[in-house]
Parts: structure tokens; sequence; C-alpha cells
């Protein structure tokens, strides 16, 4: 009877637990449900008017045409911009996209060595629903809805497979974030890898696609034979991958190597010891054939500077001077690749050196890491030459800009903050009414500011009261808006002589790029002084009375105390004067004259100049392969300020 009762009870029990079970994973779903309806629209609109942009302005700049985007091109719009470095940053993108799917792995096969689940049953669900992801959003781009069906039927099953994966005899008491950590990470394994394997072949794609039909040609164009023997691009690119999983191979069979006790295990130790020299040598002549196909192609291209320009014309349509630079895109890639190489496998015999048992040992390794840096930095020479086949002027005017923001970040920030202390500490009355003027040039037209400026900088030296200014002191007049000079180069002429000469790199920025600075200065110093007031006003008074009564002085009080304190506004405005000051357009382009323009221009006002005079060369679709690369500049340098800033900004 006791026995019968007990069970009783515990089946009581288990249906009680069953029932807050399914009751919690109900409350769970309307709640997933709810947030969901919530952040739909933050959602949409985010990739409305956020991500799809940026997304369609790359599909935009990889099209051709004039005026508008006729046909699919590739990489050709980005090639003419930076030259073949344009397939290495291709490169570095895909290996970035495979070192954040590889974070995401670690983490989650860590997970699973922790006991929060089996992560690799949500591996191939994450492939099928990245996948799906990719191809939607392919499908998207070419604007044939009808093929979208699919790849969303995909989706749904890729849904509904994490949906089964779920735990059904969680504890309901238990948080259940693994399972959605676990769908979170297997999706971004596999987008991020699939994207990089879909990117790495892309732009070997390209290479192989834009190369190969000028290597034929030239082939044919050649007539001697002993120097007409041109190797095909897709084997070399064979033998490049090849030469990549062998040196895989040589790191695998080096681990197990180090597993293996010599003592215990010496056939194992010595079989895979083995087994790395020769993967070094397949390594070694997958290399060896590369260069030799690129030797080959050199002295084909020597002879190929002999050859009438009427031979060519049977072939095809391309100047000479386009056929050598394309056909030695492949070569110039490969070369930095192998530098890049070379550099890895340095810094991984200059780390282990140090494991060296013997002297002679570790010498050795550290001999064979400096050869291979040698080497290495000799390869990756090619990168200025790859470079230089670029657009020059859009290298300029990253210059132009990149001067532009050096010179205008500092000194607005520096001179806001100044201004903002004196008038949080210092004055006491009026601090509305100084707050409204130095807010007001900010919130003034631009085009109405920026013409002032342009008056005030006049060329003339009777009307420009900047040209008065300079009078007065003895000092020549300057044509501000003309004169392309540097800054510095003026003032040495002035002082030595019309007949002193500086360095490329030392004559400054031009007289119109200064006046633009001098502008820049002048709107956002007060803006910036706004907000650091607000940020002064949220430091303690304590702390600042308990400074002062420990003897600090005003200096030390503001470095120790009221600077760190202010830290997130100040990484606010430096984010948002980087970020501005690549971006600035409005200014530039009322102050630059029609005659000057080159030594004003910033990336911005380029860009939008191609626009306007679309050409044969510079289409749309060329303007937008700039952009995108403005926007990865300006998005490495987000990037980079929040990694070195990560541990100096302090938010209480």
């Amino acid at each position: 009877m006791a026995t019968t009762s007990y069970v009783a009870g515990a089946e009581k029990l288990e249906a009680q637990a069953t029932v807050r079970r399914v009751s919690r994973r109900r409350a769970q779903l309307s709640e997933a449900i709810l947030g969901l309806l919530f952040v739909a629209p933050v959602a949409i609109v985010a990739f409305i008017f956020e991500l799809f942009p940026v997304a369609y302005g790359f599909f935009i700049s990889m099209q051709g045409g004039v005026n508008v985007p006729e046909g699919f091109v590739g990489l050709t719009n980005f090639v003419r911009v930076i030259g073949s470095l344009a397939y290495m940053i291709a490169l570095a993108v895909a290996l970035v996209f495979g070192l954040v799917g590889y974070n995401m792995y670690r983490r989650g096969v860590e997970a699973t060595r922790q006991g929060a689940g089996n992560f690799y049953r949500y591996l191939p669900v994450g492939y099928l629903t990245a996948f799906a992801t990719l191809a939607f959003f392919g499908i998207l781009f070419t604007l044939d809805f009808v093929y979208a069906l699919a790849p969303l039927g995909l989706l749904l099953i890729g849904v509904l497979l994490y949906a089964m994966l779920q735990p059904r005899n969680a504890d309901p008491d238990a948080d259940d974030s693994p399972h959605l950590a676990f769908v979170l990470n297997s999706w971004g394994v596999g987008l991020m890898t699939l994207s990089a394997v879909l990117l790495t072949w892309f732009t070997f794609y390209e290479l192989h696609r834009i190369s190969q039909p000028l290597l034929d040609v030239l082939s044919r164009v050649v007539t001697d034979r002993r120097f007409n023997y041109v190797y095909p691009l897709m084997p070399q690119i064979a033998a490049l991958f090849g030469a990549m999983a062998a040196v895989a191979a040589i790191f695998v069979a080096h681990r197990v190597r180090l597993s293996a006790d010599p003592d215990a295990e010496p056939r194992k130790y010595g079989f895979f010891g083995i087994i790395r020299w020769l993967f070094a040598a397949v390594a070694l002549g997958f290399v060896i054939y590369v260069i030799a196909a690129q030797d080959a192609l050199r002295q084909t291209l020597i002879q190929f500077q002999r050859v009438p320009r009427e031979a060519l014309r049977e072939f095809t349509r391309v100047t000479p001077a386009t056929l050598v630079d394309t056909v030695s895109q492949w070569n110039e890639v490969f070369t930095m690749l192998l530098g890049i190489g070379f550099i890895g496998l340095a810094y991984f015999f200059w780390s282990r050196a140090k494991y060296r048992e013997t002297s002679s040992g570790m010498l050795s390794t550290l001999i064979i890491a400096i050869a291979l840096m040698v080497g290495g930095w000799m390869f990756i020479g090619e990168l200025p030459l790859a470079a230089a086949r670029g657009d020059s002027e859009f290298y300029d005017s990253i210059i132009r800009t990149a001067t532009y923001a050096f010179l205008t970040v500092p000194v607005q920030l520096s001179l806001g903050l100044l201004l903002a202390y004196m008038l949080f500490y210092e004055v006491r009355f009026g601090k509305g009414f100084y707050r409204l003027i130095f807010f007001m040039p900010y919130i003034a037209p631009t085009v109405a500011t920026a013409t002032v400026f342009a008056m005030l900088f006049s060329n003339s030296p009777d009307v420009g009261p900047i040209n008065q200014i300079l009078k007065t002191f003895g000092l020549p007049p300057q044509e501000w808006m003309r004169n392309p000079k540097g800054v510095f180069q003026i003032i040495a002429e002035i002082i030595g002589g019309p007949n002193v000469r500086l360095p490329n790199f030392l004559i400054g920025p031009s007289l119109p790029l200064v006046a633009a600075i001098i502008y820049a200065i002048w709107v956002f110093s007060g803006y910036n002084a706004v907000i650091f007031m607000n940020g002064l006003a949220n430091v303690p008074k304590e702390m600042f009375e308990a400074a002062q009564i420990d003897g600090a002085g005003r200096w030390q009080t503001f470095r120790h105390v009221i600077f760190p304190l202010i830290s997130p506004t100040t990484f606010y405005l430096t984010l948002l004067a980087i970020t501005g000051t690549f971006r600035t357009f409005a200014h530039i382009w009322v102050l630059r004259t029609p005659d000057m323009r080159g030594a004003l221009d910033t990336t911005t006002v380029y860009i939008y100049e191609t626009i306007l005079t679309a050409s044969a060369i510079k289409t749309r679709p060329y303007a937008a392969a700039m952009s995108f690369l403005l926007f990865g500049i300006i998005l490495i340098l987000t990037l980079l300020q929040n990694r070195l800033t990560r541990d100096r900004v302090f938010y209480g």
C-alpha cells in the first residue's frame, strides 16, 4: 500500500513538472515572439536604410556602364582604382571572415567541452541556413524574386531543424541560452566560412577571367619560340593552393609529433618528423613551379616589347601597356602572398626558438627566421608597384583627406576642450549666451558660412581681409584659393627666396586646403565645446574638491581627475570627428575654384566629380567602387579607434 502511494506521488510530481515545463516553454515562446515583434521594426529600418545601401553599393561597384549599370564586371572597377591591390584586399577580407568563423567554432567547441550540449549537431543545420541566407541575398540583388522562394524554403527548413534540436528534457528552471548560443554560433560559422570560401574563389576566378584571355593573346603574338612559353593560369593557382595545403599539413604533422613521446613512441615520433620534410618538399615544389611560370612570363613580356602594335591589333583591341599590366597582376598577387607567407613562417620560427634545448638549435632557428623575414620583406616590396597601377588621382585625394583629418581633428578637439573648461570653471555669468555663440557656426547654413570664408580668403590683395592682415605684418599677399603650393614651401620661399625647394614630404598642405582646415576648426570647435561642457557637468564635484584639498594644481586635477572622467565624451567626439572629416564635402565644394580643384578635392568631392563627369573609364560604378573603398577606410579607422581606446574609456 505504501509502495503504491509512493509511486502515485512520484507520478503526480512528474506530471506537475511536465506541466510547469510546458508552461515555461509556452511563456518563453510568447516572450520571444513579443520581443521579435518589438525588434522587427528597428531591424527592418536598419536593414533598409543601413545594411542594404552598403551591400547594394558594393553590388553596383561590380557593374559596368557609364551612367547606368549595364552588366557584371567583377572586380574590374576596384582594380582600376587601386591596381592588383584590390585582389589582396579581397583575400584579406576573406581571411577575416575565416578567422571570425573559426573563433565562433572554438566558442561552440569550448561550450561542448564544458557540458553545455553538443555543438557539433548544430553545424550541418548552420551551414544549411547560412547557404540559404547567402543564396537569398544573392538572388535579391538580381531582382529576380521568383527564384528567391527556394532559398526561403531552405531557410524555413533550417529554422525547423533548429527547433527540433532544442533539448526536450531540459530543466524547466534552467536557462535555455546555450541552445540559442549554439544556434547563433553554428549559423555564424557557416555564414563566415562560406563567405570566406566564396570570396576566395571569386577573387582567383576574377584573376583567371581577366588574365587568361590576354595570356593566350600573348602566346600568339610573340613569335620567337624560345620565349613563347606562357604557362596557363589555372594550374598556377592550383599549385598555390597545393602549397598552402602542404604547409597546413606540416603544422598538423608537427603538432602530432610533439604529442608523441620520443622514448615511448619512437616510430611515431620519427615517422611524423619525416612527414614534415616530405610535405615541405611538396610545398617547395609547388612554389618553384609557379616561380618558373612567372619567370617564363617575364621573358615573354620582354620579347613582347619588340612586337609591332599592328600585330597586336589582329588579336585584341587592348593596348600593349594594358596587356602588360593585366597579365602582371597574378605575378604581383602571388609575390605578395609569398612574402606574407614567409613573414608568417619567420614569426613561427622566431617564437619557437626559445623552446630549443641547445644553443646551436636556437641559433639556427633564429637564422632561419631572419632569412625568412628578409625574403618576405623583399617579396612584399611588390606592394607599392601593385598599388601604383591604380588611379593616382584617387590616391592623391586619399592623402589630401588624411592630411585634412590629421590637421583638423586634434586642433578642433583641443580648442573645444579648452573653451569648455574655461567656460565651465572660470565663467560664472552668461554661460548660456556663450554656448549659443559657440554653437552658432555649427547650426548655420554651410553654404552661407563657406561663402563668407571664401570672401575672407579672397585672392585679391586689396579686397581679401586675410591678405590685408598679412600686408599689415609686412607679409606678401597670397592666392589662397588658387596657389597649389604647400604652406611650408611658401614660408620657405618667403624666408629664403624663390629658389628654395623643400622635399615633397615637407611642403605641407596646399593653401586652399589650409583655408578648408581653418573653416572646419571654426565650425566644429564650438560644437565640441558645448558637448564637452555636458561631459564636465557629469564630473562629481566631490572628486574635484578632494583633488584640490590634496594639493593638486589645475593641470594635475585636469590630467588625473577631469580628463579620465570625461573619456566617454572625448571618445564620442573623436569618433565623430574622424568619420566626419573623411566624409567632408559641403564646404569643400563651396570653397573650391574651377581652376584649382585638384589642390582641394578630398575623396568625397573627387567621387562626386567622377559621378558628374562620368566617362568611358571613370563611370558611375567606378565611383561606387571608390565610395566602397572609402567606406572600408572609415570602418577600419573606427575599429582601430575602438580597439585602442577600449581600456582607456571610463564609463563609471
